[in-house]
């Protein structure tokens, strides 16, 4: 048991002296920076920066450094001798050119415009995806991603094949324009110039149609329309624009001849021939009343004793009486359709 205890105080005593030739040790040696400094003897020397290379390690407090060359870089504080290289960016690859390369660090080779990468190493590139018409860029592509496409609706358009082009809004029409064609997913909105000169044109032909078409209505109900109505004829006139068939008119010749001498003014009644036609449509009540008026006019005749003997002439089949007055010349009058009204 004691033993035990005396080699366990022995290993405590070696651990103790240990630590403390470790620690006199370290505390020694200098603390020299890990990024711009490096140990050399006990010493800290230092590193050449970015962008350059050490060519000697001859003097450590102030080395030899030389710049990288063209195509080369050093992006941290180095020992190294020489410089690393630029990666080559090959335009058959559809890789852009970089141009003036930084010596402090690496140069990343990127696509031309229009062009991704193949791949995660990007070892070659290749073209973005083209949106069909009707179809814009909903993801415009980069140097790492390709184009996403959607189609174009509510209003846009795209009238272009693209890889970049987005669906556009359909143009609103100028104050003083109006749309002549609306816009599709492919095509914009028309717009035109309104014509003022081309309205008032329209409005007038309108009116004028109008017009026109009010007085041949009324024409048209004053021909066909029973003349001699105090009324206006209103319902006669409707009927008749409506395409109501009237019967043909018919003539009527009525011969007057003027009387010789005062024994002929006695005997003369008006002679009204008039044709069978008449005759068959005039009923008897008509013919009494028509005879009866031709005796009032002789009665009248003999008393006024006037070498125009005068009266009032009843033609068949009109119930107006007018009044005339012979002349030395025979009268030959022709009357349309007896059953219209004067």
């Amino acid at each position: 048991m004691p033993r035990t205890q005396f080699t366990n105080m022995h290993l405590l005593l070696i651990v103790i002296m240990s630590g403390m030739y470790f620690s006199e040790m370290a505390a020694a040696q200098p603390a020299c920076d890990p990024l711009t400094q490096y140990e050399r003897k006990g010493e800290c020397c230092k590193m050449c920066a970015p962008g350059t290379s050490m060519s000697s390690l001859s003097t450590c407090l102030d080395p030899q450094c030389t710049e990288c060359g063209d195509n080369e870089y050093r992006d941290k504080y180095t020992t190294e001798p020489k410089c690393q290289l630029q990666p080559y960016c090959d335009p058959h690859k559809n890789f852009d050119d970089v141009g003036q390369m930084s010596k402090r660090k690496r140069s990343a080779c990127e696509c031309k415009v229009g062009f991704h990468c193949s791949s995660v190493e990007c070892i070659t590139c290749v073209p973005h995806a083209l949106c069909e018409l009707g179809h814009g860029a909903r993801s415009k592509g980069n140097h790492t991603h390709n184009t996403v496409c959607q189609k174009c609706t509510g209003g846009t358009f795209s009238e272009d094949k693209s890889w970049d082009g987005v669906c556009a809004k359909w143009k609103e029409c100028l104050k003083g324009h109006h749309v002549e064609q609306s816009g599709t997913d492919v095509s914009d909105n028309i717009c035109e110039e309104t014509s003022r000169s081309h309205t008032v044109v329209i409005v007038v032909c309108s009116v004028v149609l109008f017009l026109f078409g009010v007085i041949c209505a009324g024409w048209c109900c004053l021909c066909k329309g029973k003349p001699g109505d105090a009324n206006g004829n209103l319902k006669v006139c409707v009927e008749s624009c409506l395409g109501d068939k009237k019967e043909p008119q018919r003539e009527t010749n009525v011969l007057i001849t003027n009387p010789t001498d005062a024994i002929e003014e006695e005997s003369l009644v008006p002679d009204l021939q008039c044709s069978h036609e008449e005759a068959g449509v005039r009923t008897p009540e008509e013919n009494e009343d028509e005879l009866s008026q031709g005796f009032a006019w002789r009665g009248e005749a003999r008393r006024q004793g006037s070498n125009a003997p005068r009266g009032f002439l009843i033609i068949p089949g009109l119930m107006k009486v007018q009044p005339f007055e012979f002349t030395r010349k025979s009268l030959q009058l022709t009357v349309k359709n007896p059953s219209s009204r004067l």
